[in-house]
C-alpha cells in the first residue's frame, strides 16, 4: 500500500502503512473531518423534535446549547 493511500484509505491504515507517526498534513485532514461530522451531528440533534430528544435524555436547552458550540470544541 502505498502511503498516499486512496479515497477507500482510513488515515490509520495510511499511518499504519508508514510505521511512523503520520505526518502534520495528514493529522490536519484527520482533524477536519473530526470538526466536520461534529458538526453534522450537532446539527443533526438541532432539528431532533421535542419526542426524540425525550427519547434520547436530552432537553431542548442542552441540544440548543451543544449545536451552538464551535465546530472546533
Amino acid at each position: 500500500m502505498s502511503v498516499v493511500g486512496n479515497s477507500f484509505t482510513s488515515w490509520k491504515e495510511v499511518a499504519a502503512s508508514s510505521h511512523r507517526r503520520p505526518g502534520w498534513g495528514l493529522r490536519f485532514l484527520h482533524w477536519c473531518v473530526r470538526c466536520s461530522e461534529r458538526s453534522r451531528q450537532r446539527q443533526a440533534l438541532a432539528e431532533l423534535d421535542d419526542h426524540a430528544l425525550k427519547d434520547i435524555g436530552v432537553t431542548r436547552q442542552q441540544a440548543i446549547a451543544e449545536a451552538a458550540k464551535p465546530f472546533w470544541k
